[in-house]
């Protein structure tokens, strides 16, 4: 509106008042444009008005710098708003000057209010275009396990109530409630289930201006059912002679994995691939003292894994008080001791700290390895042995105490992979 005109220099000055409901600041520029359509600003600097605010600014126009005014517009801008409105010039000196004094402020009158009115209407506009509901995001991840908690990231604008609400796969209503925040992320809680399932996730942004809304859906699988898992393991008998054969039952949900027979010390006495008919069979090893050995299962299934494991003991008659029992030779001379196990020999039972463990390989087999374990069943050195090779050699590792390590030799026969293994001590 007009607020005060002077005759005497020639200027007029405008009141623009801006009201802002949005979220975002708004720039109003005003603009002269002439006869030639050369735009010149009638005002220095762009009026900004702040987020959910209002402004009365004054704007002086000065109508001698004008002699050829044709139109003004305003132009307002902002995040997502961009509007221009033009008006029209106001009647200048000829019809003016031979009005009265009066008569002339009241031209300037009308013309200034009806600039004021189309100004006043665009940024109304922009009000209104920050105003209008809107969901720039809504993000749900695809798949999830029941039981768990998934995170639906949003962003919201506009005037309204904003809300969330989930449907479970029955139709009845998991979770909901409003949102006080434009921008976040919601948590929600898949209830347990045994089930697949597939969850309805529902924003809306409902105001005066209208609403928006968004409709995710999120399917759900049973917890476990990709994890590999053992039910029941056992071994029959659970007490053995050396030499005799025993049976591994098992129960396990997995794509690969093994069953192992083992010693108290790590000692790896034979190996069988893991089996979906969950079975496994092993001849306990020819020791010479009661002990205990151990079955081990372990299954993998993608990322997962499960490991369980049942006790056998092996029982040995009593041996008696006697003088010592002649050794057995190697055809090369090397002492074969009472574990010599048919596939390979260790022509020394004890190796110092860092020298060579000497094998003499007395039946080749497909796809054989020799190698030299530690009391944790890691290998610390091995190697593959050919087809016609006949000894094999492994670097023993530097030790400050005597140590019990083992060497195994793992092959291929036609049950699946195959070890064997026999003891060696390191010592200083």
């Amino acid at each position: 509106m007009l607020e005060s005109y002077d005759a005497r220099h020639n200027f007029a000055i405008y009141s623009l008042r801006v009201i802002n409901q949005s979220s975002k600041s708004l720039l109003c520029r005003i603009w002269i444009v002439s006869h030639d359509g050369a735009a010149t600003p009638a005002h220095s600097a762009p009026i900004e008005i702040a987020p959910f605010a209002q402004r009365t600014s004054d704007v002086p126009v000065w109508l001698e710098d004008c002699p050829s005014f044709s139109r003004a517009f305003a132009e307002i801008a902002g995040e997502g708003v961009e509007c221009i409105v033009e008006a029209a010039a106001p009647v200048m000196e000829h019809p003016l000057a031979t009005l009265p004094s009066v008569e002339r402020t009241r031209s300037y009158v009308a013309a200034i209010v009806a600039g004021s009115v189309v100004a006043a209407l665009a940024l109304g506009a922009a009000v209104v275009s920050g105003a209008m509901p809107r969901i720039a995001a809504f993000a749900v991840p695809p798949m999830a396990i029941a039981g768990t908690t998934v995170r639906a990231e949003y962003t919201a604008s506009g005037a309204g109530t904003l809300s969330y609400d989930v449907t479970a796969p029955d139709g009845h209503r998991v979770a909901a409630g409003t949102l006080a925040d434009r921008s976040g992320a919601i948590p929600i809680a898949i209830p347990v289930s045994n089930d697949d399932g597939a969850y309805t996730l529902q924003l809306a942004l409902r105001g005066p201006l209208g609403s928006a809304k968004e409709v995710r859906v999120l399917n759900t699988v049973p917890k476990g059912r990709d994890a590999a898992a053992i039910t029941d393991i056992s071994v029959n008998p659970v007490v053995a002679k050396p030499g005799d054969p025993v049976t591994v039952t098992y129960t396990a949900s997995g794509t690969d994995g093994y069953v192992r027979l083992l010693g108290t010390d790590g000692t790896i006495w034979g190996q069988r691939p893991f089996s979906r008919d969950g079975k496994a069979a092993f001849v306990v090893p020819p020791v010479t003292d009661s002990r205990e050995l151990r079955v081990q299962l372990r299954v993998t299934k993608g990322r997962t894994a499960a490991e369980s494991s049942a006790g056998l003991v092996v029982a040995t008659p009593a041996r008696a008080a006697a003088a010592p029992a002649p050794v057995a030779q190697t055809d090369d001379g090397a002492a074969a001791d009472d574990g010599a196990n048919g596939t390979f020999a260790l022509l020394t039972p004890r190796v110092p700290s860092g020298g060579t463990v000497h094998v003499k390989i007395l039946s080749p087999r497909n796809g054989m390895r020799i190698g030299l374990a530690d009391p944790q069943s890691n290998e610390v050195a091995g190697v593959n042995v050919g087809a016609d090779q006949e000894t094999v050699t492994l670097r023993a590792p530097q030790v400050a105490l005597a140590t019990r390590y083992t060497v195994v030799a793992s092959f291929t026969d036609g049950f699946g992979q195959e070890s064997v293994v026999e003891p060696v001590t390191v010592v200083p």
